[in-house]
């Protein structure tokens, strides 16, 4: 009877001290994984919405710049990292959608390892070159091409990530032959381009500031709308490659076995972030277009785009191993 009572007595306590130990998400600082280097239009994405976070949350949020192998070993970082929401990544399409495609043993499975928590911002890509390029427009380019195979070089952020398979259908659908010069990373691209080391890119966003001052020349954008930023810029399925179509998108993503309603809470601040105004009006000076959505809606997009590429990448035979 005695031990009945303690155990009554006992119960009650246990529940308070479990309450009392036990603290909403996020009780410290978060951190952001972006698998390239600082300055490229994934970076300036993290940094953006993570700036606004660390305000909602009342906690630290750091930017953690680990570049490499088209974006996986970043990922592959965060996909090892305590599934707590405190490490999370926010990547490109390289490592997520195409990753399974272009390497036969990635020590990471996105479907399996990573789980969606939002996208953040999709966008076209910028087809880019130096002045000197005596091109305007995408059929201009194709042109010159075919007159000069193999001897035009096309640089990109990486091998396997979503700039170089924009590049690889553009030179599929064009039948053209071009030079691929992969840096590991979108800025360190754009430098050599400016340095008259590569002719042309399919270039994320953060080019727009060259652009601006005359240091590169966009002749098209990927999409099937014009892209605002750049309203004079025609789109290269109506400038020279009919049907051509490739999106850019920067998600946000969790270890797997992140918990159900750490995913939801890490959601819905990040919807929060994205609908301020502040935030939106930054993003979209970087030509980086706010988008949002479910975890089950990236997850839906994420299957599509990888179906997207599996064509190109057969046909092209990219592969990172």
């Amino acid at each position: 009877m005695r031990a009945h009572l303690l155990f009554l007595i006992a119960t009650p306590l246990m529940g308070i001290s479990l309450q009392a130990g036990a603290q909403p998400f996020p009780a410290k600082a978060l951190r952001i994984v972006v698998p390239f280097p600082a300055g490229g239009g994934v970076d300036t994405t993290a940094r953006i919405v993570g700036q606004k976070l660390a305000h909602q949350f009342s906690q630290t949020v750091t930017i953690d710049n680990r570049p490499g192998a088209a974006g996986t070993i970043g990922a592959d970082h965060v996909a090892k990292s305590a599934p707590d929401g405190y490490t999370v990544l926010v990547a490109g399409p390289g490592s997520i959608s195409v990753a399974t495609l272009v390497f036969s043993r990635l020590p990471y499975l996105p479907s399996r390892d990573l789980t969606p928590v939002s996208m953040l911002v999709t966008m076209p890509y910028i087809l880019v070159t130096h002045p000197s390029l005596p091109v305007r427009t995408a059929r201009e380019l194709i042109a010159l091409a075919r007159a000069n195979p193999g001897k035009l070089n096309m640089a990109s952020g990486g091998a396997g990530t979503g700039q170089h398979l924009a590049g690889e259908q553009f030179k599929l659908m064009s039948k053209i032959n071009m030079l691929h010069i992969p840096y590991k990373g979108t800025a360190p691209a754009i430098a050599d381009l400016m340095g008259g080391h590569a002719d042309l890119t399919f270039s994320d966003p953060s080019v727009l500031p060259q652009l601006a001052t005359g240091k590169l020349k966009a002749i098209g954008v990927s999409g099937k709308v014009r892209y605002e930023p750049l309203p004079a810029v025609p789109v290269i399925a109506d400038s020279g490659l009919p049907g051509y179509d490739a999106i850019n998108w920067y998600p946000m993503m969790a270890p797997a076995a992140t918990p159900k309603d750490v995913i939801a809470k890490l959601n819905a601040e990040v919807i929060k972030a994205l609908n301020d105004s502040s935030v939106r009006e930054r993003l979209m000076a970087q030509g980086l277009i706010p988008s949002g959505g479910s975890p089950e809606q990236l997850g839906a997009f994420i299957r599509e785009d990888t179906e997207r590429w599996r064509p190109v990448i057969a046909a092209t035979g990219v592969r990172l191993d």
